[in-house]
């Protein structure tokens, strides 16, 4: 009953890894030749309910929005979420396109369960995979329509807590294998195909939460 215990309204969501409210990731959105700046930034992430937000802001894109930032909810695939997307104008053979060009895929496609292609511990597979659906344009939730961008299609995303292992590759010196990487496709029917997101986390050096009572 939240009117009895509110704590869980206030108290700051549990993350997992590198997945927590807070936590940002740099890198580029690459499309064709063209290569932009982004940075994503988790707001909230609920594993109980298979649900993240944040915000992506990605930079040069256009000429007339020199820096665009949108809100994006998320389904976590686990249980709940499978890998069909089933929405969006994604077949199943678009789906398995996709996901097939991650290495941390491999090793849980064999275990996935029918008819949704769900799986059973998503947290302890070493990646965790999601879809990103942009909403609306931040701080101007009214624009619908911008010249030579679009946010009508969906991210298919794969978090990697250590990528180099997921690729079958050993550290190597100068590399660190500890750093989570976050890479992702931009799928829509009308939009250049695998437009890739490739970031990585960007540790804290401290990290603190207050409450005022």
């Amino acid at each position: 009953d939240p009117l009895a215990d509110i704590t869980r309204l206030r108290v700051r969501s549990q993350g997992h890894h590198c997945l927590y409210p807070g936590a940002t990731f740099q890198g580029t959105q690459k499309s064709g030749r063209n290569s932009y700046d982004v940075n994503v930034t988790i707001v909230d992430v609920d594993f109980s309910s298979s649900h993240l937000c944040g915000y992506l802001r990605i930079r040069g894109l256009t000429d007339d929005w020199p820096e665009l930032t949108t809100y994006f909810d998320a389904e976590i695939i686990g249980s709940r979420y499978g890998f069909l997307t089933r929405n969006w104008g994604a077949t199943e053979q678009e789906d398995m396109v996709h996901w097939a060009r991650f290495p941390a895929f491999r090793h849980v496609k064999n275990e996935l369960k029918k008819p949704h292609l769900t799986m059973q511990d998503a947290l302890n597979r070493g990646a965790v995979f999601m879809r990103w659906k942009e909403k609306f344009l931040v701080p101007d939730h009214r624009v619908q329509d911008i010249n030579g961008a679009s946010f009508a299609g969906f991210y298919y995303v794969c978090v990697d807590f250590n990528p180099q292992q997921s690729a079958g590759r050993s550290a190597s010196r100068g590399c660190p294998s500890n750093v989570a990487t976050m890479s992702g496709f931009y799928f829509h029917q009308n939009s250049e195909p695998y437009q890739q997101l490739s970031l990585v986390h960007v540790p804290e050096h401290t990290s603190s939460c207050f409450e005022f009572r």
